[in-house]
């Protein structure tokens, strides 16, 4: 149902997002999914349309804004070393894009990596505090930000982590430090950056240090700080990908991805529940997942691996004889279908992968696609699509975005346009929709 601008994306009636008590929000929503309840949205947000406020992006970074109550959280750093992150085409002209990191350099003063309170009505900022100060230890990527993970938010607090620094902070939602642990600073494949986010899950939040010298996760309990536990994988290797949280049919599961490696681990011990190696796992977007299976993949400019799916209650070593060929609890696998740098998300009968700016849909219990597209309109995609109620909000680097059926079936719905550059996945709550660009913030309702 279409009217006046306005999408009604339900099925019957109007379910709206609220933050109810035990609500934890992420990257990419609740458990880092992608998933979001349905709520009316809005269907044209061209030439200015819908724009209820705009506020100036308080500090640099590609975090994504987080929601919990009527704050909206927002993590950057600031200094003299802190550039504007350059959009694709820009930042491939860096001799870092071609694996030459000879060149890059990290800045010579300290950085100040901060988070900010804004208000969901009007966007002022209510607090904001220091995290830390320091000299970063690595350079990063042009077209990366020195705060690229994503804040994550439940009911006692905020909880930033800075992975140049290697710092994971606890704040309250009045804005007073709680508390404030150190872990490793990865050096990172070329130089790139970090960029995996928290996950919080039943009182702990994990955070995942995959890099070039060591690859370790650790969990900490989200009132004290206290180390939990902590798992360590033989693999080196940088990965961007972030903790998932797989609460499935039969148990809860975080999935850290990267490399040629994934490994699900219980949230309460740190125990292996399931390990599968010699696959293109998901390194520079994360996996995604529904009641019955988890998805993943990856894709690079040298390499296409398949679209794997995991059936729920896998166990023990699952790794295939050979790379990428389907093993024990593989429910499927697509050949070079892996996605690329936008995470995947599942409606539970279709999964949606985005790559550039080609969208395309697979049936969740078979892995047969349904259809593959360019999506008209849109350049490149680096934020991840979201699924809200039965439709899918898409957006390109350059502010223009779409709105699609969650089907069998390509079909857009409503359009959108903001004039700034868009690496930020969005953040949606009650209707508005929420978007970081380089300069601004937006809120479209």
């Amino acid at each position: 149902m279409v009217r006046t601008g306005i999408l009604l994306v339900v099925a019957g009636v109007v379910l709206l997002s609220v933050c109810a008590a035990g609500e934890t929000m992420q990257f990419r929503g609740a458990d880092g999914a992608g998933v979001f309840p349905e709520q009316v949205l809005r269907t044209n947000w061209e030439n200015g349309e819908g724009v209820a406020w705009k506020v100036a992006n308080p500090a640099a970074g590609w975090a994504q804004p987080v929601i919990h109550g009527g704050h909206l959280y927002v993590a950057g750093a600031v200094g003299e070393g802190v550039s504007k992150p350059a959009n694709f085409a820009s930042g491939v002209k860096s001799p870092q894009s071609m694996g030459v990191s000879l060149f890059a350099k990290a800045p010579k003063t300290p950085l100040t990596w901060k988070l900010f309170c804004l208000s969901l009505e009007d966007g002022r900022t209510l607090w904001e505090q220091p995290i830390v100060e320091k000299l970063a230890s690595y350079p990063i990527h042009p077209s990366n930000s020195w705060q690229t993970e994503t804040p994550a938010a439940d009911d006692n607090g905020v909880y930033v982590f800075c992975g140049a620094a290697g710092v994971l902070s606890a704040f309250g939602h009045d804005g007073q430090l709680r508390w404030t642990r150190e872990t490793e600073v990865c050096r990172t494949s070329n130089g790139f950056g970090t960029g995996s986010s928290p996950a919080v899950v039943d009182g702990k939040v994990i955070v995942q240090l995959y890099g070039e010298e060591s690859a370790v996760v650790r969990c900490f309990d989200t009132l004290t700080g206290k180390p939990v536990w902590q798992f360590e994988r033989p693999e080196q290797g940088t990965s961007w990908s972030s903790p998932l949280v797989w609460r499935n049919q039969l148990r809860t599961e975080v999935v850290c991805s990267g490399g040629d490696r994934l490994d699900a681990l219980d949230p309460a011990t740190g125990k292996v529940f399931w390990t599968v190696r010699k696959v293109k796992a998901a390194t520079a977007c994360s996996p995604c997942c529904d009641r019955e299976r988890l998805y993943f993949g990856g894709s690079d400019p040298w390499s296409k691996g398949p679209l794997f799916a995991v059936q729920a209650g896998a166990a023990g070593d699952l790794t295939p004889e050979k790379s990428n060929e389907k093993f024990t609890s593989c429910a499927w696998l697509n050949e070079r279908q892996g996605p690329g740098m936008a995470s995947p998300v599942s409606s539970g009968k279709y999964v949606f992968t985005n790559d550039n700016n080609i969208l395309k849909c697979f049936d969740a219990a078979t892995g047969e696609r349904k259809y593959q597209t360019r999506i008209p309109g849109l350049d490149m995609l680096a934020a991840s699509p979201l699924l809200i109620g039965d439709r899918l909000l898409l957006l390109d680097e350059n502010g223009k975005a779409c709105i699609v059926k969650a089907g069998a079936e390509f079909e857009v719905v409503g359009r959108g346009a903001l004039a700034d550059t868009f690496w930020a996945t969005p953040v949606v709550k009650d209707g508005a929709m929420y978007f970081r660009g380089v300069d601004g913030i937006f809120c479209v309702k």
